[in-house]
């Protein structure tokens, strides 16, 4: 293993449970050396964020600490093994191998009546949560016993029910193949009028009107997909309505949340940002708040979907102080969660990076410059190391003008000088060019400039138009503008 955080990641990602599982296995199960694994093991959990250099110097002398990179490499192979022993009977895959095993044990000594009875209670949880391809292998196995028992008409049943779980799985496959087409076509830039007429009609003719061969997969692909034509039609109130009927469908069927938290998390935060762009802004707090609730409510213990969890939920409350002018109460919130953002490590998601954004607007909004320029040096820091949205990372550079322009800080005339070098190279961002020039403008003292005036018409026509970010949390540049406009025009008559 390379000198990363990869090892690092992973034990801290594990839970009390997990990490005291890890300890019995590992006695058990790693030969030799046994104490220095234990060791490296407690000196990279205890660390927040991953350093190698304070490993070595913690082992200097050691003779296993000379060969770092194969000791990380083995030691990560057992945590991995470790938890998968630990979650053996946890995932719904490793507990079905084990009762495909143990109907097939039962079948072949002739115990049919045991293997028919433990076939009917694996197929009840394989049907409430659509384990279509696991019902097949199960019903293939009661089919063998209804031959074996010479029962016609239980056969022909098996038969008639593998026959409709088949086309349950040709619809979920179609309407799957329709949404990621979709997908794909928005990704390159290359969705036509003709193209979403051509999905929309395929929908229609796959969306089961018979329940009988109705599925939540087949619901689920189908208003995922019609919210994302509604995402390139511009509309809206469409997107809302899709991913609340996702929402909906979940909910009411709460398996699939414990099965798929993930998806229900993702889903939730789309319709927070659709929520946020309608002014919805009542049902965002109440959405919101249910976000950070329901893991716990369901008993779903994974570290990496509370980080994410923590991380989008905030980012919208931040967003959601800032468009109701909330801002004292943003910065409260900032303040609080800030020890927990700083644990998270860069290249964790590039969602921190927005999250962190809106600390910083946050911090500008009540006038603590110091604490804004801290957070948009870490995002600036972090382009070397990690990727994220180019947007982010222009705006970002944007963000740090405004600051240093309301702080009067002598940086200013340098950082815009680099933005503007910076812009150069990114083409496509006319409307951040113009901003740019307009706080050059603004910080030569000419508020009354005819060419200001022109740039601020400009930025102005163009944030009323949703563009390819438009779901995006956006800080308002415009309104930023024509504030300090007015303000600079006061002093100016003043003077």
């Amino acid at each position: 293993m390379k000198a990363s955080s990869e090892l690092h990641e992973l034990i801290r990602g594990m839970n009390m449970s997990e990490k005291r599982y890890f300890k019995i296995y590992s006695s058990r199960h790693i030969i030799g050396e046994r104490n220095n694994y234990m060791r490296l093991f407690d000196a990279i959990a205890r660390q927040e964020v991953y350093a190698e250099a304070e490993i070595k110097k913690q082992f200097t002398g050691e003779t296993f600490i000379r060969h770092l990179p194969s000791e990380k490499h083995y030691l990560y192979r057992q945590v991995l093994d470790s938890l998968n022993a630990f979650n053996r009977e946890k995932t719904f895959l490793s507990r079905y191998s084990n009762i495909l095993i143990s109907v097939e044990i039962l079948y072949n000594r002739g115990l049919f009546a045991q293997c028919h009875r433990l076939i009917r209670k694996a197929k009840k949880e394989a049907y409430s949560l659509e384990k279509f391809s696991m019902l097949l292998l199960l019903l293939r196995w009661e089919t063998l016993i209804h031959i074996k028992n010479e029962d016609e008409l239980n056969l022909n049943k098996s038969i008639a029910e593998e026959l409709r779980i088949l086309e349950m799985m040709r619809i979920q496959y179609v309407l799957m193949q329709v949404a990621f087409n979709v997908q794909v076509h928005i990704d390159r830039n290359n969705i036509t009028p003709s193209f979403i007429r051509k999905s929309e009609k395929e929908l229609k003719r796959n969306l089961p009107a018979n329940s009988t061969v109705d599925s939540f997969w087949a619901r689920y692909y189908y208003h995922s997909t019609l919210g994302l034509i509604a995402s390139v039609q511009k509309k809206q109130m469409l997107r809302y309505h899709s991913y609340k009927e996702i929402k909906r469908l979940m909910d009411t069927a709460p398996q699939f949340i414990i099965d798929l938290p993930w998806i229900y998390h993702l889903n939730s935060n789309n319709l927070v940002n659709v929520m946020l762009q309608l002014k919805k802004y009542s049902e965002v707090e109440l959405l919101i708040r249910q976000q950070r609730g329901f893991v716990d409510h369901y008993k779903i213990k994974r570290a990496a979907l509370s980080r994410m969890i923590f991380l989008n939920t905030y980012e919208s409350e931040l967003f959601l102080c800032y468009k109701t002018h909330r801002h004292a109460d943003a910065a409260r919130i900032a303040a609080t969660i800030e020890p927990e953002v700083k644990k998270i490590e860069a290249g964790f998601s590039p969602v921190l990076f927005d999250l962190v954004f809106f600390m910083a607007v946050s911090e500008l909004m009540v006038q603590n410059y110091k604490s804004a320029t801290r957070w948009l040096n870490r995002i600036l820091n972090a382009e070397r190391v990690t990727g994220f949205r180019k947007e982010l990372q222009v705006n970002a550079r944007l963000l740090y003008l405004a600051v240093l322009y309301e702080s009067g800080d002598l940086l200013l005339e340098n950082r815009l000088q680099s933005t503007r070098r910076f812009l150069q190279r990114e083409t496509q961002f006319k409307t951040q060019k113009a901003i740019a020039e307009v706080i050059r403008l603004l910080a030569a003292g000419d508020p009354g400039h005819a060419q200001l005036e022109k740039h601020v018409a400009s930025i102005r026509a163009d944030f009323k138009k949703p563009g390819g970010e438009w779901l995006n949390k956006q800080f308002d540049f415009a309104e930023w503008i024509l504030r300090q406009v007015r303000l600079a025009k006061g002093r100016h008559v003043h003077h």
